[in-house]
């Protein structure tokens, strides 16, 4: 493995372990639970009841980091090794998070979450492995494009996982009813969430168009509508969203005008266009205030306090919106650290402006997010920005 692969690996596996640190354990307000040691505090630990979100939220969220360190011990000490010290260290550190959740009066500790986490390491450093293995055998395919181009596959993900969370199968007849209910129950005359969906839809068209073979852009954006279409009939709580469908048709009725266009242009048009997006749904109804809210200084503070069932979702598509402002903007011709200075301010001129709104909650994580996206833009992508 090259030196610039490893050093890749090695930032990733910083930051995912931050990450998970930082998930885990905030508010970081620890107290004495009063064990007397090492043995007595372990066995504190029990087999606390989970559901299917819960796995799969614990999968999750140890994937990339046993993928990265797998990754990072592959040079030296080859694939088999690599996934087996990978597993074994992604273990520790979950040991250690569900140990130090003991301490953390929000937190539940369970040995179930240990179990899960461990698992997704593993399958995290398996399938880095493969792809690695499979990477040397297809250097001119699409695995190498999606390997080239691992930020705009980062928005896929994140815009995948923004509409399946919480990733739990449900296969029963209610569940498969409830599911597509909302078709003839719903309101199909959305505006706003109909443009949103379809913003999100032509942006993901771009994405195809530098990851899929020439001139099957199209076809695979297509392919990926009907894979969440497939997903939020299968997976619960989810439903059928007419404003989701009417966007997806929308986007393809827009997908020739859009790919006819150079690929600068058109990212400069669906960047303006989200931009004017983030600003009218960040500042709507514009009934400021003189008297506003402080601007919370910790990322993810209120999904971290304040459990909702929405909260993962929301965070993806946080994590897609910022990431693709960025991106847009790097894709339209743009410097990298250009691109990152103008979406982040805009985001954080948008929160600052929600300290004035009431029942709004501004904090920093999305400039943040544009700021984190652009970095990675400039380790991964820059040679090829403006393509």
């Amino acid at each position: 493995m090259a030196d610039g692969s490893t050093r890749t690996a090695a930032w990733l596996y910083a930051v995912v372990l931050f990450l998970i640190v930082y998930g885990s354990l905030y508010p970081f307000r620890f107290t004495d639970v009063g064990a007397t040691g090492f043995v007595d505090l372990v066995a504190r630990l029990d087999w606390a009841r989970t559901t299917r979100s819960d796995i799969a939220a614990n999968v999750l969220l140890y994937l990339p980091l046993g993928a990265s360190l797998a990754w990072l011990l592959a040079a030296r000490l080859g694939g088999p090794l690599a996934i087996l010290l990978a597993t074994l260290a992604a273990a520790l550190v979950a040991f250690a998070i569900e140990l130090g959740q003991l301490y953390e009066t929000r937190r539940v500790a369970s040995l179930a979450d240990l179990c899960f986490n461990t698992a997704g390491a593993a399958a995290g450093a398996i399938v880095a492995m493969l792809v690695a293995a499979a990477h040397q055998r297809l250097r001119s395919g699409a695995l190498a494009r999606l390997l080239q181009q691992p930020v705009a596959v980062a928005l896929l993900v994140a815009w995948g996982g923004h509409r399946l969370a919480p990733f739990a199968p449900d296969l029963s007849l209610a569940g498969l009813t409830s599911s597509v209910r909302p078709l003839w129950a719903s309101n199909w005359w959305v505006p706003g969430a109909t443009l949103r969906h379809a913003l999100a839809w032509l942006v993901i068209l771009l994405i195809s168009t530098g990851i899929a073979r020439s001139g099957r852009a199209l076809v695979t954006t297509a392919a990926l509508m009907a894979a969440v279409l497939a997903g939020r009939i299968l997976f619960a709580p989810l439903e059928l969203v007419p404003a989701e469908i009417a966007g997806m048709a929308i986007a393809l009725l827009l997908a020739r005008p859009l790919l006819a266009l150079a690929a600068p242009q058109a990212a400069a048009a669906l960047a303006a266009t989200l931009a004017a997006t983030v600003v009218v749904t960040g500042l709507t109804p514009f009934d400021f205030r003189w008297t506003g809210e402080p601007l919370a200084l910790i990322p993810f503070s209120e999904s971290l306090t304040h459990y909702r069932a929405t909260n993962l979702a929301d965070m993806f598509e946080r994590c897609f919106t910022a990431g693709a402002m960025v991106w847009l903007l790097a894709r339209s011709g743009m410097p990298v650290l250009a691109a990152t200075l103008l979406g982040s301010g805009l985001l954080f001129g948008v929160e600052l402006l929600q300290t004035w709104l009431p029942a709004q909650m501004a904090d920093i994580t999305d400039p943040l997010l544009a700021v984190a996206a652009g970095g990675l833009l400039a380790v991964f992508e820059s040679p090829r920005r403006g393509r």
